[in-house]
């Protein structure tokens, strides 16, 4: 289901603290140290089914492997909404909002040049139509844009129908989504649509792309370096919790390497969370509220969203 990021008050002073085991992460805020955490211990707590080519001991290796590339992608969802949450009050930030697309819509972007669609806007409403998934929505209260972000890992292409259907999806979701936040009173002046290619190899060509290189410039925040240190503390888990299963796999029976480099983690409880708010001029509706009649999304992902 979508929801708005939400960010912990105490998160900073926490991350502060110097950690016991892995002091070169202690500036990674708390909930993206502990939705990494989550993913390594569900990959490899799990037992996955042997391999009859590869034997089982080689199975136990390339099983979370595969599994962690896929959470990763997730994972830098996470990083980069929360870089857009703990910006201030500037910024309201959804992740994960269900949008019905109507067949009408796609068939306008289908059938016109991306450019000729800048200025449209497409109402919403019916069932009919294509569920659409946007990753990350930002409403920004200084300029008025509404971003409409597409996240890919972009690890490797991925081309053919899919890639085509995702840069569809975007346009047609960018054009209705400008209609919705003006009838439920938030003055959107423009929509920005962009797909994030962190690495640079999806093969998706859409209007704007950004990539791990170029996202700080386009959006004046500083995202790459949290999102970095996310994906390095999550490589640092790979390795230690690896190690062991490689020397198993060759035949190695040395003593067992240590595997756990647990960061200390805090328990946030519910007082201790102060949810960021805008400080508008007017009484006027926020992102969430305007985002309150399009359909939830299915349950399934397995990683949650940070503050979720």
């Amino acid at each position: 289901m979508h929801s708005q990021v939400s960010v912990s008050s105490a998160s900073g002073a926490r991350s502060a603290a110097k950690s016991t085991f892995s002091p070169e992460y202690s500036d990674l805020p708390i909930e993206l140290r502990d939705a990494v955490d989550a993913a390594l211990q569900e990959c490899f707590d799990k037992i996955y089914c042997s391999d009859e080519l590869l034997g089982n001991k080689l199975t136990q290796v390339r099983g979370p492997l595969d599994s962690l590339s896929k959470r990763h992608g997730l994972l830098l969802e996470d990083a980069i909404a929360h870089a857009f949450a703990v910006a201030g009050d500037r910024y309201e930030v959804s992740t994960q909002v269900a949008l019905i697309v109507s067949k009408e819509a796609l068939s306008l972007v289908e059938s016109n040049q991306l450019d000729k669609l800048e200025d449209l806007n497409l109402p919403v409403g019916g069932s009919h139509g294509k569920r659409v998934v946007i990753d990350i929505l930002v409403f920004d209260h200084v300029t008025r844009d509404l971003h409409v972000i597409s996240v890919k890992r972009g690890g490797g292409a991925q081309g053919g129908q899919a890639a085509r259907d995702a840069r569809k999806d975007l346009t047609a979701a960018g054009l209705m989504l400008k209609n919705l936040m003006l009838r439920k009173g938030l003055p959107v002046l423009s929509v920005k649509k962009v797909l994030i290619d962190w690495y640079g190899r999806s093969g998706i060509i859409a209007r704007k792309t950004v990539t791990r290189e170029t996202v700080d410039s386009y959006f004046g925040l500083p995202i790459a370096d949290p999102v970095e240190a996310m994906s390095a503390y999550m490589q640092s888990g790979i390795a230690a919790r690896m190690a062991p299963r490689l020397l198993a796999a060759i035949g190695n029976t040395c003593a067992p390497l240590e595997t756990d480099r647990q960061v200390e983690k805090i328990i946030t409880g519910p007082e201790d969370r102060a949810e960021t708010s805008p400080e508008v001029a007017s009484a006027r509706p926020s992102l969430a509220e305007c985002l309150s009649v399009l359909p939830l999304r299915r349950q399934g992902r397995q990683m949650r969203s940070v503050g979720a």
